[in-house]
């Protein structure tokens, strides 16, 4: 029971991992493994009668668990043991622990949850985010062509699901549509793909960014 519960609540435990150290694909990360020992010795530290959820209480150990170990390393994080929580001020460690359901936490959960799907999305394609971020064109009607062609994709349902189910692009029906050559179009392929991604996610303030500077590309 133990076994699944752990398994049902791992992309919680990627989510907490992402937040704290803003590394989004974290699965490989030597923290990931600590949050998951962390996540286990919360099981077993939890009160049934805590006013405080689980969740937070699960984070808050992993959170700390996690700086420590950075501490360690040398990172120069600063580190509050869970016994300065206790004591701290004289307030319980319930008293100190964020409000799961406040706006700030949930907005940072969301968001964290929505760059581990999108990352999660670039793998399947073969892409790392970091590396489509450092290869981006650097030219101003490169990128505008290359938000034309995700927006021709993002806008029409049939060919946003054949790229995502197939993992590549419907280069000669976008040829067509864009009045572009399938070479430029598999030159540009994983940025296509990326923003493609981005129009569809719901990162609404990147959206916007994108939005005011596709008024700006010639039509």
């Amino acid at each position: 029971m133990r076994e699944q519960f752990i398994t049902a609540r791992l992309p919680f435990i990627k989510r907490a991992v992402a937040k704290i150290t803003h590394v989004y694909f974290v699965e490989q990360e030597d923290e990931f493994e600590i949050a998951l020992e962390s996540f286990n010795d919360a099981i077993d530290r939890y009160r049934l009668d805590s006013s405080a959820s689980f969740e937070s209480f699960a984070y808050l150990v992993i959170r700390n668990r996690i700086y420590d170990w950075m501490r360690k390393q040398k990172l120069n994080h600063k580190t509050i043991s869970l016994a300065e929580q206790d004591c701290e001020d004289g307030l319980t460690l319930e008293e100190r622990l964020p409000d799961p359901h406040s706006e700030d936490v949930q907005d940072n959960l969301e968001f964290a949850e929505e760059m581990v799907d999108l990352e999660l999305h670039l793998q399947e394609f073969g892409f790392k985010l970091t590396s489509l971020a450092s290869h981006f064109p650097k030219h101003q009607d490169s990128r505008c062509l290359c938000i034309r062609v995700a927006r021709q994709i993002s806008s029409d349902p049939i060919l946003y699901n054949q790229m995502v189910q197939s993992h590549h692009l419907p280069g000669k029906e976008l040829a067509t549509r864009c009045h572009l050559s399938i070479k430029t179009i598999e030159k540009n392929r994983a940025s296509i793909i990326f923003l493609a991604l981005l129009m569809k996610s719901s990162f609404e303030t990147i959206q916007g960014y994108l939005s005011v500077f596709e008024r700006g590309c010639p039509q």
